[in-house]
């Protein structure tokens, strides 16, 4: 009867958890074919002339802590472009990256535009895309890139803000 009593406590703290675990993991966005789900902010491509694609997505996480966050941004690039490379830095507040554009694509001339993330840019010229992170259009007392680079072809940079 001991082991019963035990064995019906552990049950109903297990249940729930297991219950809850269930919920959580049908409750979350399936991810797209190959492991990656799709990106959760969109930048609109105002195009000037060409073919271009209608818009960026970003996969934008945010670690906030007390006085600041640190933030992590990479650009799905893939839908015109199939490498990056990270051209232009300036450690603390700056960094380009520019993708050689499918043919499809190799015609747009234009920019993102979205009046909330100024600081996530990209410019379509020349055959290119350039995606630019620009931390000196935040008004922040301290910004900082962390760290740059090209992962699985795209943009990747995390950067800090604190007050």
């Amino acid at each position: 009867m001991k082991n019963l009593v035990k064995l019906t406590a552990f049950g109903t703290i297990l249940f729930p958890l297991v219950v809850a675990g269930s919920i959580a993991t049908t409750a979350q966005a399936q991810p797209e074919p190959g492991g990656i789900s799709a990106p959760h902010v969109t930048l609109n491509v105002q195009r000037s002339s060409g073919i271009c694609p209608q818009q960026i997505g970003l996969w934008w996480f945010v670690l906030p802590y007390e006085g600041g966050a640190e933030h992590t941004v990479v650009a799905d690039t893939r839908e015109f472009a199939d490498e990056t490379k990270l051209v232009s830095s300036n450690n603390k507040q700056f960094v380009e990256f520019v993708s050689p554009l499918r043919s499809n694509y190799a015609s747009c001339v234009g920019r993102t535009s979205r009046q909330e993330y100024t600081f996530y840019n990209v410019e379509f010229k020349n055959k290119k895309a350039y995606f630019r992170v620009d931390l000196r259009k935040i008004d922040a007392p301290a910004r900082l890139i962390t760290y740059k680079s090209v992962v699985a072809s795209r943009p990747y940079v995390r950067w800090a803000i604190a007050d």
